[in-house]
């Protein structure tokens, strides 16, 4: 049997970078595979992925527990009958709902050759006021249905603690974990064995088989999308994703500030820019801006949130032509 284990996760919380700790630890000769999904047409995490030297599967332009979950549960069967692989982890987008990967991950045909072992959600303490408060489905499902919990960006101990309660409130019995290194080691240990987990009472139990998912109640929409996926039902919020080619050089500087005027329906941006230093990597949500050094040359910018004006964006940071 195949372990499986998935690092879930809101936008921009860490999931990738996790990721890549996990992968630094494993021997050259394990055969790694990892299954990207990445909410755009493009996906950066995968490029950076892909330098471990682990085969990356992407799955992009939506949502594999949601527009394409057929595709997700496709292209895991296809792994699992033509690869060769000791072990395989799942990123899904940070708007994935947890509960509907395992749910796939359950399904009888991957069931026979492959169990979810682990499912570690990353959680950013800066953040996590904000995304229960206005992304509450997403949020709340991926603290319910993991079997661990990674915090991250910790640097304001207050806000840490502030992150720990509204965690412990969801899901009083799972382990909060601030040190990789410690999870890291104790990732092998968590009950998250399919069969292992559902010995239990349903009536305590917060898992995607005995608990209903909860529903939105941050801002509202009108374009809400409802899918039914074999007799289970999953809302989802109508996040909008938009890649940008064609990019101005600017400076560092010009980056950062354009990031920083960026409206709050902005919740991440990422991807590779020009700047007259050089290819810079970009990584943006609510809470920090940052640009470091790349040899990626791949120019684009994704845009993820709730609203994007996209003629805007266009004018600040793409080229006429």
């Amino acid at each position: 049997m195949i372990p499986i284990i998935i690092i879930s996760g809101f936008l921009g919380s860490g999931k990738t970078t996790f990721l890549q700790h996990i992968l630094k630890e494993h021997k050259p000769t394990d055969k790694v595979l990892i299954i990207e999904n990445d909410f755009g047409e493009t996906s950066l995490d995968a490029a950076n992925l892909a330098k471990t030297g682990a085969t990356i599967r992407e799955v992009t332009s939506g949502c594999i527990c949601c527009s394409l979950q057929g595709n997700f549960q496709q292209a895991l069967l296809d792994i699992l009958q033509n690869y060769d692989v000791d072990i395989i982890y799942i990123e899904p987008s940070g708007v994935s709902k947890l509960s509907e990967i395992i749910h796939t991950c359950e399904d009888e045909d991957i069931a026979k050759s492959a169990y979810v072992h682990a499912s570690v959600t990353t959680v950013d303490a800066m953040q996590a006021p904000m995304a229960i408060k206005n992304f509450g489905p997403f949020f709340k499902d991926q603290i319910k249905h993991c079997y661990a919990i990674l915090l991250t960006h910790i640097e304001d101990e207050k806000q840490v603690e502030k992150a720990k309660q509204l965690i412990v409130e969801l899901a009083p019995h799972t382990p909060i974990y601030t040190d990789v290194d410690a999870l890291q080691q104790d990732i092998n240990q968590l009950k998250s064995n399919t069969h292992k987990a559902h010995e239990h009472d349903s009536e305590t139990c917060s898992c995607h088989t005995c608990n209903d998912s909860e529903d939105y109640n941050g801002a509202h929409h009108d374009n809400h999308s409802h899918h039914g996926h074999d007799g289970h039902h999953h809302e989802h919020q109508p996040f909008v994703s938009y890649t940008f080619h064609n990019l101005q050089t600017l400076t560092h500087s010009q980056w950062i500030n354009f990031c920083n005027k960026l409206p709050s329906t902005v919740l991440r941006v990422k991807g590779i820019v020009p700047t007259t230093s050089g290819s810079m990597e970009l990584q943006y949500t609510l809470q920090s801006c940052s640009l470091t050094d790349t040899h990626l040359k791949d120019y684009h910018l994704v845009v993820i949130g709730t609203d994007i004006d996209i003629s805007s964006i266009q004018e600040k940071v793409c080229s006429a032509s």
